[in-house]
């Protein structure tokens, strides 16, 4: 692994205990994981702090910086919150990001409880987003923003972030950190520049959000990260809650299009150790090249459960909503090429199969 360079030093102030030495063992294995070279050195004279005015300990200091540990509450959690801060500091290091955006709609805030529990599961970084667009007017040819209702909006991303680090009890140091921004403008753009601000390797959505015209705004928020993330993207529907991935669909056509994806659906199935369920309707349009797919797939993944299905139906939605339900899938994988199939998914027509399967998450690899 390659670690970023870093010549300020973390200080862990303590007399020794069991807690100063958990502080620093945990502070080191961050620092690792993010591939980050700061020093960690514990300090345990108590006539120094004194003179330096530091009340209590243990502490933490990183830049001029002071972070009581326990003081007014939870030791984890405090604790939690110092080493966040300081991976902050970096933007995470290496450590792998997922962006999450809000709305604190409902199905918003589900979405946002699903993909934390899936970072947690893949060591990675929550990142909450909330995109304030502002009812403007024109006043002399400048925008005048409602600043109270900006604020209130922050509180709210505020108060979601302690909700779900507080839900965690006592294992909040086993949990995906989450760090948040708030930014201001057209929403699409901010959350795909801030999807490559991080770097982030996954983006995760609710489907819809507020009612009305906020969630008719949000679907085309959707559609447009969907089509432009240059990462993957999970689309989480109403109701879907996560219990793990142990068996993903990958509904395939066009071998041409469909192997430029295969790396990223390998490395996601590979992460949680998941079958993949290779799925072809035929309808009389396209032969099915399953030999081949399984190949590559076999090729990249040597050690996954991979199962092909050839279905004959005249509704390739449909085929594969019967296959998915009938096989217990966890994810529906598609690459952004099958929108016929993405459009039908998420009709309000469809049979009542298909209502069943659409609360199954859609994750959308990018080619």
């Amino acid at each position: 692994m390659k670690h970023m360079q870093n010549t300020t030093e973390i200080k862990v102030l303590g007399t020794g205990t069991s807690k100063h030495q958990m502080i620093t063992s945990v502070l080191k294995e961050y620092l690792n994981k993010a591939g980050l070279s700061i020093p960690v050195n514990d300090y345990t004279d108590i006539d120094s702090f004194l003179k330096d005015g530091i009340e209590s300990v243990p502490a933490v200091i990183y830049k001029d910086q002071v972070y009581n540990i326990g003081r007014n509450g939870s030791f984890n959690k405090s604790l939690r919150k110092v080493v966040s801060a300081i991976l902050k500091d970096s933007n995470f290091g290496l450590i792998e990001k997922i962006v999450i955006p809000v709305d604190f709609s409902d199905i918003s805030t589900n979405a946002f409880a699903y993909g934390h529990r899936l970072a947690t599961d893949l060591g990675a970084i929550t990142k909450a987003i909330h995109v304030f667009f502002p009812s403007a007017r024109e006043v002399t040819e400048a925008a005048t923003v409602d600043i109270d209702v900006a604020k209130l909006k922050e509180s709210y991303l505020e108060d979601l972030v302690a909700t779900f680090d507080s839900d965690w009890g006592s294992d909040l140091m086993r949990v995906s950190l989450i760090d948040s921004e708030f930014r201001t403008g057209f929403p699409g753009d901010e959350i795909l520049d801030s999807i490559e601000a991080n770097d982030a390797s996954l983006t995760i959505m609710g489907t819809t959000g507020q009612t009305g015209f906020i969630r008719k705004w949000f679907g085309s928020v959707s559609t447009k990260v969907m089509n432009e993330s240059p990462s993957p993207v999970l689309l989480v529907p109403e109701g879907a809650s996560y219990k793990g991935i142990y068996k993903i669909a990958y509904a395939y056509e066009d071998i041409e299009q469909d192997k430029a994806v295969l790396g990223d659906l390998v490395s996601i199935a590979e992460k949680f150790g998941a079958e993949i369920h290779l799925i072809h309707v035929e309808d009389g349009s396209t032969p099915d090249p399953g030999y081949y797919i399984t190949e590559l797939i076999s090729q990249l993944y040597p050690t996954a459960l991979i199962t092909t299905a050839s279905i004959k139906s005249d509704d390739i939605a449909q085929g594969i909503s019967d296959y998915c339900i009938n096989h217990n899938m966890d994810l529906i994988s598609l690459s952004t090429h099958k929108k016929k199939f993405f459009e039908h998914l998420y009709d309000d027509n469809i049979s009542e199969k298909m209502a069943v399967v659409s609360k199954l998450p859609l994750l959308i690899l990018k080619k």
